[in-house]
């Protein structure tokens, strides 16, 4: 009785350890998404045996767990733990672009503000010789606002907000007066 109890006290802690914020049946945050938090009938060792990264005694639900619960490289179906090959990674998108002049030549030294996604503080680039900026390591996935800033030249259109999901390199500004 007392080794059933350790397992289920394991398999309890390992469960709260990645479901945290679980409520009743669903919960989400941070990087997981629990289906169904259940604890049900289950036992075993389930160990990563590659790279040591994790062991489970016991499991939480077995085939009660839900359809699918996720988070960090590991994907659990019916409480068994498995690597994700389609986990998404840390490397981030760049977002690239240019500032045409009045006749559509290049305008250096402008200032291009990145605001918007989990961003806390706007993100600042200048314009190169060519009128050309990037933003490098920006999150995917999120919604930005980019706006151009110039003493020099007026822009009809001073922001753009655009969806990132991949690489973008097609932002165009393009003045409309020189002051």
């Amino acid at each position: 009785m007392r080794n059933v109890i350790e397992k289920f006290v394991g398999a309890l802690v390992v469960g709260l350890l990645f479901a945290a914020a679980a409520s009743a049946q669903v919960a989400t945050g941070g990087s997981y998404t629990l289906n169904q938090a259940v604890v049900a009938n289950g036992g075993g060792t389930s160990t990563d045996a590659v790279n040591n990264l994790y062991k489970v005694e016991g499991t939480t639900g077995q085939s009660a767990a839900g359809t699918f619960s996720t988070g960090g490289s590991y994907t659990t179906r019916g409480g068994f733990w498995a690597p994700n090959p389609f986990a998404p990674t840390a490397a981030g998108v760049n977002i690239s672009g240019k500032i045409l002049g009045v006749g559509g030549e290049g305008l250096r030294n402008i200032t291009v503000l990145l605001t918007g996604g989990t961003l806390f503080t706007p993100r600042t680039a200048r314009t190169n010789t060519f009128g050309g900026f990037t933003f490098e390591d920006v999150e995917s996935g999120q919604v930005y606002t980019i706006t151009v800033r110039s003493k020099k030249f007026g822009f009809p259109q001073e922001s753009q907000v655009i969806s990132v999901l991949d690489n973008v390199s097609d932002v165009v500004f393009q003045a409309g007066w020189e002051n």
